[in-house]
């Protein structure tokens, strides 16, 4: 509980300067539910750049975030002061007696206090990608205190944007700081959503779309975890609800210019969370070729400042990949830019792996996947065979949309704005199902979706009789759907979170990850360096140097020609330990793949030997006598 405190004040930071830059971009009429989701994005992607150049200066220290902080501070406490000021009248104008339906505030203040549990505990297994390198990463450059290559993880080179505020979580506090700043991104989203669906559909429609996203099982979910897509899906809709305000023929030509300027570095910010943000940049730039109004089309030198600000933002993650692996987009796009310590297999293997998810390509399946996604969910993600009975409750999209979007059509237009929300979706849906049809990366059009919900059913209300009783019952439904799955999370970590039990011992209890390598830490010395092998990657908790053997090309051709040059290599790394899963151990008994026929050319010869079992993984020491 104790990291609630830093996380405000730092968000009260990020949100002024947010607030100063909207301010000097002249963007006019912003309620408070707009603003303030628009101006801590705007100061959360500041920051996280100066974390990210203080860590390329070697400074990933607690002393230069709090300057960097400070410096925010100083540009913008008069706007930090104003919002402050705003938000007693703004919650009193919320009041359930006022204008909010009283069963969603419950149901959202339910979901909100069962999600911050989830997200103070410790993560656990099914944690999966933040134990691998969301949290391990920002680890990682704590540990070191600079920001550098790590040629043993593919994914150290991905955009990080999020991740350099997990850093500044471990820096100032532990892991549960780290997480609320996800936590805080998905509501941010929802308080984004009632404020763009109010602005265009009026109060109701707001506080519905709100909680319809809310319920989908997979963002309770994300809000308790270390992941990035609801930091995506915030920039994302952000930069959807700032073009809608480049569309209003209302708007005066300057606050038209200063919305295009604010949807251009969302959309950069995007780009600099995950590579699947560049989807939103060039819908943004198609729309705007388009024209959204004829009052509202910008000229070629706006679109060329758009472009060009959007870039901007994002190239800082680019072009440290390009000097780093000689692949701006590192690891994708092999065949066209190459790639350090990755090769045309690996690539193959990995598009292949990417192309597993869904139920099948073609047009018929393309149609099918409203249907698809919210009766098979499991089908469309990725966790751990071992948890695939966790996809069936948590990891899956809810009936919300599935039964409220195709009532859309039935009660009227939507404007622009909805228009936006809805070919966004449609293309970026596209992208998604032609690429990988992993359901976790579909979140960024659930905000867009969830708004247009919202109206729906709020028109559906205001038809009286079996209509209005049916569209009560189906979001009581929907909303059961998403606050069951957020309590069976959240009630294991009630203890943990509310500080009555130890991290060590919540995680002891909990995840078979952690207690694995509790187990090695004992058996190694501090100064070990552990090489893993196989089917365990999830190092955050090891608190041993480690790498992983396998997931890039660390080993050239003539590493693994035979045995000396294969363990002159594992020296040369520094490597004393190797941590192997079973199936690694099955293949040096046969002799098949070449780092497992070296590994068995080792213990033949007595270089190296098995220290300790645990389960499937096998803890071997290398021998320090030359050989």
């Amino acid at each position: 509980m104790v990291a609630i405190i830093p996380y405000i004040l730092i968000m009260w930071v990020c949100a002024g300067f947010g607030a100063w830059v909207l301010r000097r971009l002249r963007t006019s009429d912003a309620t408070l539910a707009e603003e303030l989701p628009f101006a801590s994005a705007i100061g959360m992607g500041a920051l996280a750049y100066l974390i990210l150049g203080a860590g390329l200066l070697g400074h990933v220290e607690l002393r230069a975030v709090l300057l960097e902080l400070l410096v925010l501070a100083a540009i913008s406490w008069r706007d930090m002061l104003r919002l402050a000021q705003r938000l007693p009248p703004a919650f009193a104008r919320l009041a359930p007696w006022r204008q909010a339906p009283l069963p969603v505030v419950i149901f959202l203040l339910a979901v909100f206090l069962l999600t911050l549990i989830g997200a103070l505990a410790p993560a656990t297994d099914s944690d999966y990608d933040s134990l691998v390198y969301h949290l391990t990463m920002p680890k990682l450059c704590v540990r070191d205190g600079s920001i550098h290559p790590v040629p043993w993880l593919t994914h150290s080179n991905f955009p990080f944007t999020i991740e350099m505020l997990y850093t500044l979580g471990l820096l100032a506090h532990d892991q549960s700081l780290a997480k609320l700043f996800h936590f805080g991104c998905g509501w941010l989203t929802v308080i984004a959503i009632f404020g763009f669906a109010r602005r265009w559909w009026g109060a109701l429609a707001g506080w519905l779309g709100a909680a319809i996203f809310a319920a989908v099982p997979l963002i309770g979910w994300q809000m308790m975890t270390a992941y990035v897509e609801l930091g995506l899906a915030l920039y994302v809709f952000l930069a959807i609800a700032a073009l809608a305000r480049v569309a209003d023929g209302q708007e005066q030509a300057s606050a038209r210019c200063g919305w295009l300027c604010v949807a251009a570095l969302m959309c950069g910010w995007a780009l600099g969370v995950k590579m699947l943000g560049g989807a939103v940049l060039i819908f943004a730039l198609a729309a705007l070729l388009w024209g959204l109004r004829s009052a509202s089309r910008p000229r070629a030198t706006q679109l060329a400042a758009f472009a060009l600000i959007a870039a901007a933002i994002a190239s800082p993650w680019y072009i440290k990949s390009y000097l780093w692996t000689g692949n701006p987009v590192y690891p994708f796009f092999y065949g066209l830019f190459g790639g350090r310590l990755w090769t045309a297999e690996r690539a193959r293997a990995y598009t292949e792996a990417q192309k597993a998810f869904g139920m099948g390509a073609g047009p018929l399946n393309f149609l099918l996947l409203p249907w698809n996604l919210t009766m098979h969910s499991r089908s469309f993600f990725d966790l751990p065979s071992t948890l695939r009975a966790f996809n069936v409750y948590v990891t899956v999209f809810g009936p919300g949309f599935l039964a409220l979007l195709p009532t859309l059509a039935l009660t009227g237009r939507v404007g622009p704005a909805g228009r936006l929300a809805l070919w966004f979706a449609l293309a970026f849906g596209v992208i998604w199902f032609l690429s990988t049809q992993n359901g976790r990366y579909l979140v960024p059009i659930l905000p867009g979706l969830s708004a247009c919900c919202g109206v729906a059913a709020a028109r559906l209300f205001h038809r009286r009789g079996l209509v209005s009783s049916a569209t009560g019952l189906a979001l009581s439904l929907v909303l059961l759907s998403g606050l069951a799955p957020a309590y069976m999370l959240a009630a294991p970590a009630v203890r943990v979170a509310l500080g009555e039990e130890s991290q060590s011992d919540y995680l002891a209890r909990v995840s078979a990850t952690y207690h694995l390598f509790k187990q090695v830490e004992a058996a190694t010395p501090p100064s070990a360096r552990i090489m893993l092998l196989g089917d365990e990657p999830r190092t955050f908790y090891l608190d041993r140097d480690s790498l992983l053997g396998d997931h890039a090309e660390i080993f050239s051709r003539s590493d693994l020609s035979s045995g000396p040059p294969f363990l002159a290599a594992l020296r040369r790394m520094g490597v004393t330990h190797l941590l192997l899963g079973s199936a690694v151990v099955q293949n040096m008994l046969s002799r098949s793949g070449l780092i497992e026929t070296r590994l068995s050319d080792l213990a033949a010869a007595g270089v190296i030997r098995p220290l300790a079992q645990y389960d499937s993984q096998t803890l071997w020491q290398i021998e320090n006598r030359k050989g």
